[in-house]
């Protein structure tokens, strides 16, 4: 799949205009009735439906709007990038640049996946192919499903597209969020019915059936269908195909990509035009030469990383450092310095030299907390700026395993069978010193904890905070953070920004640039008019 993601000429020329056409009337019409002839058209269409989960070069916005940052929005990060900040701050508005990109380019990856569900009919193959014409279908109908999750955690009520339409047709009324779910399992009813359990070879990162089964799980959590999450996520549990992997650091290690964890990935190469843009942002200048720490992770979220060693021993590496810092981040759960990049901690730079943060990184100014992020980068990379290798995880087994304790524990059914299959794997995996639960005792916020640490800054904990009523925790929330200056690393005094949040940011403001060209769209309470 690596090998085949990049676009053919021909689906470049087609979806120009596609993207054009987007730009200025998302809804509109796409498809060329000249180029759904072929078995090797449905693949070139399908491909461009994967296409907009990739995020490229300098234009940077697909898969950052849709996955990439969204953790800004919560207590446990702080953005470089203002667009985020409004939101996570309460100060956003209709014209906020993140809520217009976003219905953009997810509305964009409907589009061309309605162009082949609506052509994959026309086109004759073979007999001996028909199971690749129903993968074809599996796949468009799981994408499409994706797109209209991200729309719809996002702002509720959206217009529910799914076939090609005419201009005439364009200016679609928002269907109610519960119509959008059942048009998302419909979909995913196809997918699971349509995908292989796996892949191999040049096909490795299409979606597969676990892929389906799993965006199922997230969608019957959204509806607080406790029953059919749990139902889903069994089904991929047994399926046999995932394990967690025995470190939880080699998870994101590009070159153990596509392991046993991972279970839906958006696939990234290298050196032709064809690499990730994430990591080489998140990192320092020291990792790359375009590292600008966009993400600075806040000590809210240090302080849910378990204290494991009471009397750790310390490396005192400079006496800049003060000693309450170590005493602060020394002994917590280790997957807090697999994801923390903090004072006193380690990484390894350009050229494999191992250094301390902050006082062996360059431009470590960039980071508004005094920390960045260690998780997702490839340590000791300089690289291309904008091309990195890193395939971005969506879904992943610890996810999987942890919403099924939630869903079970919704519906008074976690024994610990399933305590020690499923949050118990996932705390034993990170050390054998974190404590293990006993049934009885796991409540819903040990859970929801556990996926904090687990799942930081992988675009999942958004949608979270959000079911969970946690969003407004940022109401009155203090960015708190470190203070680093060339003389004395200690803990910052007063907050980066004191964040707002009220009742109606729970979803977003409908993009005023769509409501100027649909009329039809109403804006949801509390935004101006």
């Amino acid at each position: 799949m690596k090998t085949k993601i990049i676009l053919f000429a021909s689906m470049v020329m087609l979806f120009m205009a596609c993207e054009d056409t987007l730009d200025k009337q998302p809804l509109g019409e796409i498809s060329e009735a000249t180029f759904w002839l072929s078995p090797k058209d449905a693949d070139a269409g399908i491909q461009a439906c994967y296409d907009v989960l990739q995020c490229k070069g300098k234009t940077r916005n697909p898969a950052y709007e849709l996955w990439g940052m969204l953790d800004a929005l919560t207590p446990i990060s702080y953005s470089r990038q203002a667009k985020y900040n409004a939101i996570a701050e309460g100060t956003h508005d209709p014209s906020n640049a993140l809520a217009r990109d976003y219905w953009s380019v997810a509305y964009k990856g409907i589009a061309r996946c309605n162009d082949v569900l609506d052509h994959i009919d026309d086109i004759p193959y073979p007999e001996n192919e028909q199971h690749i014409k129903a993968r074809v279908k599996g796949e468009a109908s799981f994408l499409r499903a994706l797109y209209y999750y991200q729309l719809t955690i996002a702002y509720g009520d959206v217009p529910l597209i799914l076939t090609v339409q005419e201009v005439s047709e364009a200016l679609v009324s928002r269907a109610s969020q519960a119509d959008v779910i059942a048009a998302m399992h419909s979909d995913l009813d196809v997918a699971v019915s349509s995908l292989a359990n796996s892949y191999s070879g040049a096909d490795v990162g299409r979606a597969t059936k676990g892929a389906a089964l799993t965006l199922k799980t997230k969608t019957h959590l959204l509806e607080e269908d406790w029953s059919g999450a749990a139902s889903a996520a069994k089904q991929v549990i047994d399926l046999g195909v995932y394990a967690l992997q025995p470190n939880f650091k080699d998870v994101f290690n590009w070159q153990n990509e596509n392991n046993s964890e991972v279970i839906f990935d958006i696939q990234f190469i290298s050196f032709v035009g064809d690499g990730a843009t994430f990591d080489k942002m998140y990192a320092t200048r020291s990792h790359s030469a375009w590292g600008w720490s966009w993400l600075s992770p806040t000590l809210w979220l240090v302080d849910k990383f378990e204290k494991i060693e009471e009397n750790p021993v310390y490396t005192i590496e400079d006496d800049r450092i003060q000693p309450e810092v170590y005493d602060h981040f020394e002994g917590r759960d280790p997957r807090m310095d697999a994801t923390i990049l903090r004072p006193g901690g380690h990484t390894i730079v350009q050229g494999g030299l191992d250094k301390f943060y902050p006082y062996g990184i360059r431009n470590y100014h960039h980071s508004k907390t005094g920390m960045t992020i260690k998780k997702t980068i490839i340590e000791g990379d300089g690289g291309i700026s904008y091309d990195s290798p890193v395939n971005w995880v969506l879904f992943r087994y610890a996810d999987l395993l942890l919403m099924y304790a939630e869903a079970k524990k919704q519906l008074g059914q976690l024994d610990q069978a399933t305590t020690d299959m499923t949050i118990n794997a996932v705390r034993a995996r990170a050390s054998e010193k974190l404590p293990l639960y006993n049934a009885g005792d796991v409540t819903l916020e040990n859970i929801y904890d556990e996926c904090i640490r687990e799942l930081a800054f992988e675009g999942w904990l958004f949608p979270r905070f959000k079911r969970w009523d946690w969003l407004k925790l940022n109401d009155g929330f203090k960015v708190m953070g470190m203070s680093n200056n060339s003389s004395k690393s200690t803990f910052a005094t007063s907050p980066v920004v004191t964040r707002q949040y009220f009742d109606y940011h729970k979803w977003w403001p409908i993009p005023q640039n769509e409501r100027d060209i649909n009329p039809n769209l109403t804006q949801n309470s509390g935004y101006p008019e």
